[in-house]
């Protein structure tokens, strides 16, 4: 009934819960509301900034290791709280995208990165093929791995699921600064991203950014790309600013902003199709049928 990951992924089709450790200090992934019922699948590749012990602290303070370089602050509580409103499944990402960024393909010089926003990190220079290798395995599969899991398991339940994107963004990058409240994001499929963007602009208080200030195009969304876009998913990655989501009930509370504009689209029954050759009014069951005929 699903469609199978690439050799690079486990291909068990049962849910689970925990994924390994990446050390005895540090868990790298977890899937909250484990049983939520709906069609959907939140993620956020960005979650945490935990490190694994033997990489101590990257050689940076820990008001570097803190700053938006390090993870997508707020992005944890609206993925749980995002989950939660809508009885999904979120998957989250709990190690700091300094030792590898889960949302960038792993030959990418930013997967990695020796430099971030301006800050030197001492523990990322000169990396042997090795090094790199062992961090894909610790921080990089686990993650993906357990995404394909649940995606599996969708396929089985619902036929066709929708994949949400969780993430945040600084106000100030490169001295720039962003004056967007919150940015939706697509690539081709804009079925579940333009009902959204009507509904987050009708309110006249907000800056709203249409693939802005990062674009559903960009090369580097690498998370989307591979589990939604590949498979013609309907899908929509959120960016939300983070001095707007410093707090757990602020950033729960953009949450519940963005299920009142999601729950209407999510309502349509012709959603849950593949994009392109099925067309918009393509049905599930036809899809899955699809499937199964590989």
């Amino acid at each position: 009934m699903y469609e199978p990951a690439p050799d690079l992924f486990d291909r068990t089709e049962a849910p689970v819960v925990r994924a390994a450790p990446v050390s005895q200090d540090v868990e790298a992934v977890e899937v909250f509301n484990p049983h939520g019922q709906a069609p959907v699948l939140v993620i956020a590749d960005h979650a945490g900034r935990r490190i694994p012990s033997y990489l101590g602290d990257l050689g940076l303070p820990e008001h570097e290791r803190a700053r938006h370089i390090g993870w997508d602050i707020g992005s944890a509580d609206m993925a749980r709280r995002l989950a939660t409103k809508l009885d999904a499944v979120a998957v989250l990402n709990h190690v700091s995208r300094l030792v590898i960024d889960p949302n960038r393909e792993p030959s990418s010089p930013t997967s990695i990165p020796a430099i971030a926003d301006g800050t030197f990190v001492p523990a990322n220079q000169n990396l042997s093929e090795a090094e790199r290798r062992h961090r894909l395995r610790l921080s990089f599969l686990p993650y993906h791995r357990m995404i394909a899991r649940q995606i599996a398991a969708l396929r089985q339940r619902v036929g066709v699921p929708v994949i949400i994107s969780m993430h945040s963004f600084t106000p100030v990058m490169q001295r720039q600064h962003r004056p967007w409240h919150v940015g939706v994001l697509w690539h081709d499929d804009d079925r579940l991203a333009r009902p959204v963007l009507a509904g987050l602009q009708e309110d006249p208080d907000l800056c709203v950014g249409a693939n802005l200030p990062y674009s559903g195009n960009y090369p580097g969304c690498y998370s989307m790309r591979f589990h939604a876009e590949r498979r013609r998913f309907p899908n929509v990655a959120f960016e939300i600013r983070q001095d707007l989501i410093e707090t757990r009930k602020a950033a729960e509370a953009w949450a519940d902003r963005l299920v009142e504009v999601l729950q209407p689209a999510l309502s349509d029954p012709t959603l849950y199709a593949r994009w392109g050759s099925w067309g918009l009014a393509a049905h599930a069951d036809g899809a899955a049928v699809a499937d199964a005929r590989g």
